[in-house]
């Protein structure tokens, strides 16, 4: 199989590079757009499937699998929580596609920067893309590295492996751009999506012995392999306390799709929506691929995948399946490989062009050519998967400890993008507030924080995610209520008359309907209600519901997990709320025609002061100076 596995992962590689290739000679070699953003004209196909892509390797699937491996059922129910993650991401992605055309701020990074009037608030994007694009990805790497080197019996070393493969995905990358490396990873998600419904359909086929649900998934003794633990419990979190019967309590389950709310929210699925051709993508995207396929895939497939790999994990299912037919072993592993490599591609490139257009570009070499932009950039994106692989190749633990900051910060920017989008009272200071505490929160109770409070002061009495809520679920709660409460005082003034006049152009140009008042209060609360019983405490009479039904007084032979079936029911009844708003409301649908340019005057970014210094130290005095810092 090994043979097979590398002749694969070889094609892969080829097809990326002639795909960049055929972007490089019918791309405009002039145009600095054209490499940064593909001229903010991506196929519509591409950032369908590509997104979808993005969302099912960014969850990372071998982690996931390994989780449900490990808690059953309730660490399954956290897929549930991407219906509530593309909510989010419908909520947002059109008024900032509208931002791009009508007010020419054509990034996540300058859309915010911009209409806030805040160079901290470029900054914290910024950090939040260089967080996904280093230690995420980097772990994400070499987790695909080790699990090569495991299943080629170390014919191809890990080190190797790392280096192989961060050369793989920087050459289209750096030959195309970013039209090239969406349309890469578009074919690479449809790709991964036919694979993994194969293989697992393969593993039932021709694996011997029963899978599930007749087989029990191979968790360790004290945990519900098919039950959510509790509404809550009180434990001081992990690495201080365990958790009775498993970590996923509903609290965690809704906590974590907080998070998974970072994940579409992240800076480069953000660009991914702006650089889109306008149509129906967005919707179709949102709707059917992300909240439908993706989810459902994850719900329906997951359970049958670890139930066959039992206690050995994946490697021991990879040659298992291997051994009855070398071909479909070759394709879990591909399955198992890609799914962390699209990801890493996608987040590093993503973070590299962000960086340079919006940190190099205005303050540090504001005067470059188009084709002297370009090569910048090129040059940055060398530099970002050399970093990469160093990172991955000889700082693995810090690049895991420093990943988990990526998702929960990149949830704190919700407020912010809700007030671009529809609540004009949010003011700037309410949004530097809320990310200042919420981030603090998030740091405090991840291992980035708790490390360095206990190795310089003394012991936390809390672990990480306290009474099992995520540090996203932390964050969001003191962000949330710092910028209603500094907003009370300070919505009016005169940067809310710069906010007003994009929102004013939003309401005359692509006026949202989401219906009387009646409708929307019926929609809203059908909307609280599904995530109540979905993911909140009502999960927990999934448990029993359809197993032992309220009103049988007995036990229904169902012959499935109650918590599985309460999963996929919920699943389906997610699909109409998010095509609700992305078709109902028309928030997903996008139009250039019609649209007018209005004249934005947004004052000129400051050169932060540290910028400055180092400038004049590099240039002897001669950079771009600002004797101001923005705000």
């Amino acid at each position: 199989m090994t043979a097979l596995l590398l002749t694969l992962l070889v094609f892969l590689a080829s097809l990326g590079v002639y795909i960049a290739s055929l972007v490089a000679r019918t791309g405009k070699a002039g145009d600095p757009r054209g490499f940064l953003d593909a001229g903010a004209r991506l196929p519509g196909w591409a950032a369908i499937f590509a997104g979808g892509g993005v969302l099912l390797s960014g969850i990372d699937l071998p982690g996931h699998l390994a989780l449900v491996g490990r808690y059953g059922l309730q660490a399954g129910h956290l897929a549930l929580g991407l219906v509530p993650a593309v909510l989010a991401l419908v909520l947002v992605q059109k008024r900032l596609w509208l931002a791009a055309r009508i007010a020419g701020l054509s990034s996540p990074v300058e859309a915010l920067a911009g209409y806030y009037e805040s160079v901290t608030l470029r900054l914290f994007v910024l950090t939040v893309a260089v967080l996904f694009a280093l230690p995420l990805a980097a772990g994400m790497l070499a987790g695909a590295a080790g699990l090569l080197s495991v299943l080629t019996d170390g014919v191809v070393p890990r080190g190797a492996a790392i280096w192989g493969f961060a050369f793989a995905l920087f050459l289209p990358a750096v030959m195309g751009g970013w039209r090239a490396a969406v349309l890469v990873l578009a074919i690479e998600a449809l790709l991964l999506a036919t694979l993994l419904v194969a293989t697992a359909g393969l593993a039932e086929l021709l694996l011997p012995g029963p899978g599930f649900p007749q087989a029990a998934l191979p968790v360790p003794e004290g945990t519900l392999a098919d039950a959510i633990p509790g509404v809550a419990q009180y434990s001081a979190g992990i690495g201080k306390e365990t958790a009775q019967g498993g970590i996923f309590t509903t609290l965690a389950i809704l906590s974590d799709a907080l998070a998974l709310m970072g994940l579409t929210l992240s800076p480069g699925m953000l660009l991914l929506g702006m650089t889109t051709h306008g149509g129906r993508s967005l919707a179709f995207g949102s709707v059917w691929v992300m909240a439908g396929l993706v989810t459902g895939l994850l719900l329906a497939l997951a359970p049958l995948i670890v139930a066959r790999a039992g206690g050995g994990g994946l490697p021991v299912l990879v040659v298992a399946l291997a051994g009855e037919d070398p071909l479909a072993g070759a394709a879990l592993a591909l399955v198992l490989l890609i799914a962390g490599l699209m990801a890493t591609s996608f987040f590093v490139t993503s973070g590299t062009l962000l960086v340079v257009r919006d940190l190099v570009m205005p303050f540090i070499l504001p005067n470059l050519s188009p084709r002297d932009v370009r090569l910048s950039a090129r040059i940055a994106l060398a530099l970002a998967f050399l970093m990469l692989a160093m990172l991955a190749t000889f700082s693995p633990l810090a690049a895991a400890v420093f990943r988990s900051l990526a998702l929960p910060l990149s949830a704190q920017l919700f407020p912010a993008l809700l007030g671009l989008a529809f609540l004009r009272w949010i003011s700037r200071s309410a949004v530097l507030t809320g990310l200042v505490l919420g981030s603090l929160a998030v740091f405090m109770t991840e291992p980035p924080g708790l490390i360095l409070f206990e190795g310089l002061f003394l012991d936390l009495p809390w672990g990480r995610w306290p009474l099992t809520i995520h540090s996203a679920g932390w964050g969001l709660a003191l962000n949330l209520g710092a910028v209603l409460l500094v907003s009370i005082f300070t919505r009016k003034g005169d940067e809310r008359l710069h906010r007003d006049r994009l929102h004013d152009a939003f309401a005359t140009q692509a006026r949202v309907n989401l219906g009387g008042s009646a409708a929307r209060g019926a929609k809203w609360s059908l909307t609280l209600i599904w995530t109540f019983l979905a993911l909140g405490p009502g999960a927990i009479l999934g448990n029993s519901f359809f197993s032992q039904p309220i009103f049988a007084g007995g036990e229904a032979a169902l012959g499935l997990p109650s918590l599985w079936v309460w999963q996929l029911f919920f699943w389906l009844l997610g699909i109409p709320l998010v095509w609700w708003l992305a078709y109902g409301a028309g928030l997903g649908l996008t139009a250039e025609a019609g649209l007018r340019r209005e004249r934005w005057d947004v004052r000129a970014a400051p050169v932060p002061g540290w910028i400055a210094a180092a400038l004049a130290r590099v240039t002897g005095g001669c950079g771009r100076t600002s004797p101001k810092s923005g705000s």
